[in-house]
């Protein structure tokens, strides 16, 4: 039971007790709605499908336009969605270098690079001896 009664038997139904019973002559299948109501949502979802379909091969047809126009063009093809590193300028990186160190305090120096081109600075090391390598011969 509700506390409030006469806030839920403001429409028939509304959980104030008994549903309301139909006008004389009334039946529930001249309220429902029946085979055409059916055929209108089956014809809705039908659609639907087609439409979304379309929009994908659209879609894919668009990725590949612009994948053969860059390809022509000599660039190398970008595809939507794909996450590339952003280039910052130096001030952008000085700064969020700058709020790294404030929130996370001072970075640890790293060790300099060592280039490609610099055969000595790579190791002499062979394959079996670098631990995470896997030396298959």
């Amino acid at each position: 039971m509700h506390p409030f009664p006469a806030l839920t038997n403001w429409w028939p139904g509304g959980g104030g007790g008994d549903a309301p019973d139909l006008r004389p002559g009334l039946e529930e299948s001249d309220i429902s709605p029946g085979i055409e109501g059916f055929l209108f949502t089956a014809l809705i979802v039908v659609l639907l499908i087609f439409v979304v379909r379309d929009l994908a091969k659209r879609m894919r047809r668009m990725k590949y336009r612009t994948q053969v126009e860059a390809e022509l063009a000599g660039e190398e093809p970008e595809f939507p969605g794909e996450v590339v590193p952003a280039e910052i300028s130096e001030a952008q990186r000085h700064a969020r270098d700058a709020a790294a160190a404030e929130r996370f305090g001072p970075a640890a120096e790293a060790p300099p690079e060592s280039s490609a081109e610099d055969p000595e600075a790579q190791s002499a090391e062979p394959d079996e001896e670098r631990p995470g390598t896997d030396a298959v011969r």
